[in-house]
């Protein structure tokens, strides 16, 4: 997987068959947070880089599907807090969701089923 990191142990993804491969395998969303190529100027729609939430990037070293860059260090999850949210992402994916942020209606996360 082509997974760059940022100072602050962001997982972030520029490569498109990255994150359809992410996607397709391990149910890994992310959040896109470029602008879109057709239309940079709007707020609607993003494009790459896909960013991986904290959860995503844990559960996937965990799983050893990838390994940070040696010169980053992975600080997430650190609190009782985090660690009981990553707990709770996991058991989320287990159960087959597709799991996003859900700060836009309040909750932790946004749940979709898986097919």
């Amino acid at each position: 997987y082509e997974i760059q990191w940022s100072e602050s142990g962001q997982a972030v993804i520029f490569d498109a068959d990255t994150v359809m491969r992410l996607r397709k395998d391990h149910r890994i969303v992310g959040a896109l947070e470029g602008s879109h190529p057709s239309n940079p100027l709007q707020n609607l729609y993003f494009g790459l880089p896909l960013v991986l939430l904290p959860e995503e990037t844990a559960m996937l070293v965990e799983m050893a599907v990838i390994v940070p860059d040696p010169k980053v260090t992975l600080e997430w999850p650190s609190t009782s807090h985090e660690k009981m949210l990553f707990a709770l992402f996991k058991d989320l994916h287990q159960r087959g969701y597709y799991i996003t942020r859900g700060l836009k209606f309040g909750g932790e996360y946004l749940l979709y089923p898986g097919k």
